[in-house]
Protein backbone atom coordinates (compact mmCIF):
# COMPACT_ATOMS: atom_id res chain seq x y z
CA UNK A 1 0.00 0.00 0.00
CA UNK A 2 1.36 3.40 -0.90
CA UNK A 3 1.25 6.36 1.45
CA UNK A 4 -1.75 7.81 -0.36
CA UNK A 5 -3.88 5.02 -1.85
CA UNK A 6 -4.52 1.29 -1.89
CA UNK A 7 -6.41 -0.26 -4.79
CA UNK A 8 -8.12 -3.62 -5.09
CA UNK A 9 -7.65 -5.66 -8.25
CA UNK A 10 -10.68 -6.15 -10.53
CA UNK A 11 -9.97 -9.80 -11.37
CA UNK A 12 -10.03 -10.86 -7.71
CA UNK A 13 -13.64 -9.84 -7.19
CA UNK A 14 -13.31 -6.34 -5.75
CA UNK A 15 -16.52 -4.57 -6.84
CA UNK A 16 -15.03 -1.13 -6.09
CA UNK A 17 -11.85 -1.44 -8.18
CA UNK A 18 -10.37 0.74 -9.52
CA UNK A 19 -11.79 3.00 -6.80
CA UNK A 20 -9.00 3.84 -4.36
CA UNK A 21 -9.34 4.43 -0.65
CA UNK A 22 -7.10 6.86 1.23
CA UNK A 23 -4.66 4.76 3.29
CA UNK A 24 -6.30 5.83 6.55
CA UNK A 25 -9.76 4.76 5.32
CA UNK A 26 -8.78 1.32 3.94
CA UNK A 27 -11.58 -1.08 4.93
CA UNK A 28 -10.74 -3.77 7.47
CA UNK A 29 -10.76 -7.46 6.57
CA UNK A 30 -14.35 -7.90 7.76
CA UNK A 31 -15.91 -4.91 6.01
CA UNK A 32 -16.96 -6.83 2.88
CA UNK A 33 -17.82 -10.37 1.81
CA UNK A 34 -14.33 -10.73 0.36
CA UNK A 35 -11.45 -10.67 2.83
CA UNK A 36 -9.01 -7.87 2.01
CA UNK A 37 -6.17 -10.38 1.87
CA UNK A 38 -7.67 -11.88 -1.33
CA UNK A 39 -7.05 -8.63 -3.18
CA UNK A 40 -3.56 -7.79 -4.38
CA UNK A 41 -2.67 -4.23 -3.44
CA UNK A 42 -1.40 -1.80 -6.06
CA UNK A 43 2.03 -0.58 -5.14
CA UNK A 44 2.47 1.47 -8.30
CA UNK A 45 0.05 3.71 -10.24
CA UNK A 46 -2.76 1.96 -12.06
CA UNK A 47 -2.75 1.66 -15.84
CA UNK A 48 -6.09 0.96 -17.57
CA UNK A 49 -7.63 -0.43 -14.39
CA UNK A 50 -4.81 -2.88 -13.62
CA UNK A 51 -1.95 -2.75 -11.18
CA UNK A 52 1.36 -1.83 -12.75
CA UNK A 53 4.08 -4.42 -12.09
CA UNK A 54 6.44 -3.43 -9.29
CA UNK A 55 9.89 -2.21 -10.26
CA UNK A 56 12.74 -4.74 -10.28
CA UNK A 57 16.09 -4.30 -8.57
CA UNK A 58 19.04 -5.68 -10.55
CA UNK A 59 22.39 -6.07 -8.79
CA UNK A 60 25.31 -5.07 -11.01
CA UNK A 61 29.05 -5.40 -10.55
CA UNK A 62 32.33 -4.71 -12.31
CA UNK A 63 35.60 -6.48 -11.45
CA UNK A 64 38.90 -4.71 -12.13
CA UNK A 65 42.28 -6.39 -11.65
CA UNK A 66 45.82 -6.33 -13.06
CA UNK A 67 44.69 -8.31 -16.13
CA UNK A 68 42.38 -5.43 -17.11
CA UNK A 69 43.42 -2.53 -14.86
CA UNK A 70 40.96 0.10 -16.14
CA UNK A 71 37.27 -0.31 -16.89
CA UNK A 72 34.35 2.02 -17.51
CA UNK A 73 30.63 1.37 -17.12
CA UNK A 74 27.48 3.47 -17.11
CA UNK A 75 24.72 3.27 -14.51
CA UNK A 76 21.26 2.58 -15.89
CA UNK A 77 17.79 2.24 -14.43
CA UNK A 78 15.16 4.75 -13.33
CA UNK A 79 16.49 5.75 -9.89
CA UNK A 80 19.77 6.91 -8.41
CA UNK A 81 22.17 4.15 -7.38
CA UNK A 82 24.42 3.76 -4.34
CA UNK A 83 27.93 2.50 -5.04
CA UNK A 84 29.93 0.04 -2.97
CA UNK A 85 33.61 -0.57 -3.71
CA UNK A 86 35.46 -3.62 -2.39
CA UNK A 87 39.22 -3.59 -2.87
CA UNK A 88 42.54 -5.01 -1.67
CA UNK A 89 46.16 -5.30 -2.79
CA UNK A 90 46.82 -8.01 -5.37
CA UNK A 91 48.51 -11.19 -4.17
CA UNK A 92 52.26 -10.70 -4.47
CA UNK A 93 52.00 -6.97 -5.25
CA UNK A 94 55.49 -5.49 -5.67
CA UNK A 95 54.64 -1.84 -6.25
CA UNK A 96 52.39 0.59 -4.46
CA UNK A 97 48.81 -0.78 -4.66
CA UNK A 98 46.26 1.86 -5.69
CA UNK A 99 42.61 2.16 -6.66
CA UNK A 100 40.93 5.15 -8.33
CA UNK A 101 37.19 5.68 -8.91
CA UNK A 102 36.02 8.50 -11.19
CA UNK A 103 32.32 9.37 -11.46
CA UNK A 104 31.43 11.33 -14.60
CA UNK A 105 27.95 12.85 -14.46
CA UNK A 106 26.48 15.58 -16.67
CA UNK A 107 28.10 18.80 -15.50
CA UNK A 108 30.42 17.28 -12.88
CA UNK A 109 33.28 14.87 -12.36
CA UNK A 110 34.49 13.54 -9.02
CA UNK A 111 37.47 11.32 -8.24
CA UNK A 112 38.36 9.24 -5.19
CA UNK A 113 41.73 7.51 -4.82
CA UNK A 114 43.51 5.43 -2.21
CA UNK A 115 47.27 4.93 -2.56
CA UNK A 116 48.88 2.95 -1.09
CA UNK A 117 46.18 0.48 -0.16
CA UNK A 118 46.84 -1.00 3.31
CA UNK A 119 47.03 -4.79 3.55
CA UNK A 120 43.73 -6.62 3.74
CA UNK A 121 40.19 -6.30 2.43
CA UNK A 122 38.49 -2.88 2.41
CA UNK A 123 34.98 -1.57 1.66
CA UNK A 124 34.06 1.99 0.68
CA UNK A 125 30.35 2.75 0.56
CA UNK A 126 30.05 6.48 1.25
CA UNK A 127 30.13 7.60 -2.39
CA UNK A 128 27.49 10.12 -3.44
CA UNK A 129 24.48 8.56 -5.17
CA UNK A 130 24.84 8.23 -8.93
CA UNK A 131 22.10 9.21 -11.39
CA UNK A 132 21.19 6.95 -14.31
CA UNK A 133 23.39 7.73 -17.30
CA UNK A 134 26.48 8.57 -15.25
CA UNK A 135 29.74 6.86 -16.22
CA UNK A 136 32.05 5.29 -13.67
CA UNK A 137 35.72 4.49 -14.27
CA UNK A 138 37.66 2.20 -11.95
CA UNK A 139 41.42 1.85 -12.27
CA UNK A 140 43.80 -0.29 -10.20
CA UNK A 141 47.55 -0.82 -9.91
CA UNK A 142 48.80 -3.94 -8.10
CA UNK A 143 45.29 -4.35 -6.68
CA UNK A 144 41.89 -5.92 -7.27
CA UNK A 145 38.60 -4.03 -6.96
CA UNK A 146 34.93 -4.84 -7.38
CA UNK A 147 32.36 -2.07 -7.81
CA UNK A 148 28.76 -2.99 -6.96
CA UNK A 149 25.45 -1.15 -7.30
CA UNK A 150 21.77 -1.90 -7.91
CA UNK A 151 19.72 -0.58 -10.82
CA UNK A 152 15.96 -0.21 -10.47
CA UNK A 153 14.06 -0.94 -13.70
CA UNK A 154 10.43 -1.36 -14.74
CA UNK A 155 9.39 -4.42 -16.73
Amino acid sequence: MTASHACGHVSMGNPWAPYCYPYWAWPGPYAYAYPVLQWPVCCEPQHHGHCAPPPMVLPEEMLVDDASPKKEVFVGGIRDAKLTLEYMPAAGATGSPAVTVTIIAPGSTSTWKEEPIPDGYHVKKDFPTVAPGAKIQVEVADAVARLRWCEVIEC
